[in-house]
């Protein structure tokens, strides 16, 4: 039994070590609005558990395509769990921030507004490239 922990707790921290975030940038129209920028880091920080996750998966789906190997399974069940428990507590902040004001649409020039609206298009391309890797 001590050996399971103590495999679940070193894959978890390798796990973590080896998230590769690739956040998509804040405009400079947009970094003088404080509210925006937070909201913006946090859903990167969603978005980056999220694509780590997919990655974990489809690496897990990958090798276990011969025989089931536990190790892998279990590997990625844990990424599974670790990264939900992260996941939880942002989209939390996010719904928070959400419920102060429309920050999309009331604090925003029309050139923000752009920038706002190009800046999550491409964050849901990084959700949508993330979900066509575990399609492969």
């Amino acid at each position: 039994m001590k050996k399971i922990i103590y495999f679940l707790t070193i894959s978890l921290i390798i796990i973590s070590c080896n998230s590769k975030p690739k956040g998509v940038p804040i405009p400079s129209e947009l970094e003088k609005n404080e509210q925006v920028v937070i909201y913006f880091d946090t859903l990167n920080e969603v978005i980056d558990e999220y694509v780590g996750m997919i990655e974990d998966l489809a690496e897990a789906s990958k090798k276990n395509e011969g025989e089931t190997d536990f190790t892998s399974t279990l590997s990625a069940l844990s990424s599974v769990a670790n990264s939900t428990m992260k996941i939880a507590p942002l989209l939390e902040k996010i719904e928070q921030l959400e419920a102060k004001g429309d920050i999309m649409k009331e604090n925003l020039t029309a050139q923000e507004m752009i920038a706002f609206t190009n800046t999550y298009v491409k964050m849901l391309m990084r959700i949508e490239e993330a979900n066509l890797k575990m399609n492969k």
